[in-house]
């Protein structure tokens, strides 16, 4: 065995806090190392920054985002959406202005007006403003399947698992929905750009929700911490009160860790693990450092766990020339939303915390100055079906999401939001279940581009990106982020490009 695998093997048993055991096998960032990136490209010296919010359980988001008013065909959006969901339905969304709603791959939108639920107000401000747009009827897919009969047929390669939770949530964090053991979209990543950050003590992936299949990569795992970022909570001193921050036990404690780390170890494990522990020291110390630097952020945020999080995450980014930092994927997770039973209540309850953590969130971006450089995204293991099981809904497929940041092409629905109607083409169940329309591949794909990946990489970020895309300059999967007139390369990616 050697380091890397044993890395690679090591870095899944962490226990996802800021204490240093956790971090011992969190924090295994040594990919910074090799100078230059594997097309030989130099690194990116500008900032840049993603967030992933996992909206675990599945959420019902055909009463996220809603169809109104009649279309050029004739038909009623809202009257179609209630006579399908029924005692699902949402008497009262509130209209979005204006909205762009762009076909996608041969595939019409249905509806010419929508709006979102009466509690997502900040989501709702957001999309008016050009800073949020939605990616409709958009899955996991292995490669694209554009009718009823393609999906029956047997002849295309389905997902593993397509109604699993289990599966479906990991599949939308790897990008490879016909593997159970496929690295992160943001640990490829990681593993091609961790380097262009001046210290590799911290890993360009921080979690705020322990260990997850996003962030894993060869090299890069993310480093978890908890959404308590107070400097006098970070590092060695997060330890019980009874242990004191001066004096002889603190002596006594760093001597200790001292001549712990600094044993030489015969055996391999021992060494890879003392390396790690003082990597771990370090990465404490310089974590809790750039923690005392952080300015006064004035953006009022709610009191609930997920805006909690992504104040977190705000302070952290506002101190990224402290930790060296030119690009950092973030991972949080709001859960509770496989809901087969009181499915409005729960709606009502929940809806409302995420709509006010974006804004909060998007707001705070504006005030630290970096709004156009931090692109933010939800996801989730699937869609819900479009008929009541009575009070709910259950598993289905193709969904909607969000995509939220300065450079995002707001405004605008994505995607080809499905007709509320059993009879749709992409219709595969009679309980209404979406095939989807968008990709996992082509949406990663985009945002990849955007954060700095050159297409002749996209292949290992995305290893099936080679059946839905095929890069040319100014010629982007989907078009929802803005690239400001920017040619990336000339390089084209091949098609069949698997190589995972």
């Amino acid at each position: 065995m050697n380091r890397r695998n044993f890395l690679k093997q090591a870095g899944c048993v962490g226990m996802g806090s800021t204490t240093l055991l956790s971090t011992l096998t969190n924090l295994t960032s040594f990919n910074g190392l090799v100078g230059k990136q594997p097309n030989g490209a130099a690194y990116p010296t500008d900032y840049k920054a993603l967030v992933c919010i996992l909206l675990s359980g599945g959420v019902d988001s055909y009463n996220m985002l809603i169809p109104m008013g009649v279309n050029a065909g004739g038909d009623n959006g809202f009257n179609e959406y209630k006579a399908i969901r029924t005692d699902l339905s949402v008497l009262n969304p509130i209209a979005l202005t204006n909205p762009q709603c762009v076909g996608f791959r041969g595939i019409a939108c249905n509806y010419g007006a929508y709006g979102v639920h009466p509690q997502m107000t900040g989501v709702r401000d957001l999309f008016n403003s050009g800073k949020l747009a939605f990616m409709s009827n958009i899955g996991t897919l292995v490669e694209p399947i554009l009718t009823k009969s393609e999906f029956e047929s047997g002849l295309k390669k389905l997902p593993l698992g397509l109604y699993s939770h289990s599966d479906q949530i990991m599949q939308w964090q790897t990008s490879v929905p016909q593997s159970r053991d496929a690295l992160g979209f943001g640990g490829r990543m990681a593993d091609l750009l961790n380097a262009a950050n001046a210290n590799h003590e911290v890993s360009m992936n921080i979690s705020l929700a322990g260990k997850n299949a996003f962030q894993r990569g060869k090299d890069i795992s993310e480093y978890a911490i908890s959404n308590n970022v107070e400097p006098n909570r970070v590092g060695f001193e997060a330890l019980p009160s009874w242990w004191g921050n001066s004096g002889y036990l603190t002596d006594l404690r760093n001597s200790t860790m001292d001549s712990l780390v600094s044993q030489t170890y015969a055996n391999l494990m021992q060494q890879t693990y003392s390396s790690s522990t003082k990597t771990a020291t370090a990465a404490f110390a310089l974590f809790k450092e750039a923690l005392k630097k952080v300015p006064t952020i004035t953006t009022a945020f709610p009191t609930s766990r997920l805006a909690t999080d992504l104040l977190a995450i705000a302070k952290i980014i506002s101190v990224r020339n402290e930790l060296g930092a030119k690009r950092q994927i973030f991972f949080v997770n709001y859960g509770g939303w496989d809901m087969h039973d009181d499915l409005l209540s729960g709606l009502d309850d929940k809806l409302p915390v995420v709509s006010q953590a974006l804004k909060a969130f998007y707001d705070a971006t504006v005030e630290l100055g970096v709004a156009d450089r931090v692109t933010s995204f939800t996801i989730s293991d699937f869609a819900r079906t479009i008929t009541s099981n009575g009070k709910g809904s259950d598993h289905a497929w193709g969904a909607n999401q969000i995509v939220m940041g300065g450079a995002v092409n707001g405004g605008k629905i994505m995607g080809a939001y499905p007709k509320m109607d059993i009879n749709y083409p992409l219709n595969v169940s009679f309980r209404g279940n979406y095939i989807p329309a968008v990709s996992t591949d082509e949406f990663y794909a985009e945002l990849a581009l955007w954060y700095g990946v050159s297409p002749s990489d996209l292949c290992y970020v995305l290893p099936n990106i080679g059946n839905f895309y095929s890069y040319s300059p100014g010629q982007y999967p989907i078009g929802f982020m803005n690239f400001n007139g920017t040619t990336i390369s000339s390089d084209n990616l091949p098609q069949n490009c698997l190589t995972y």
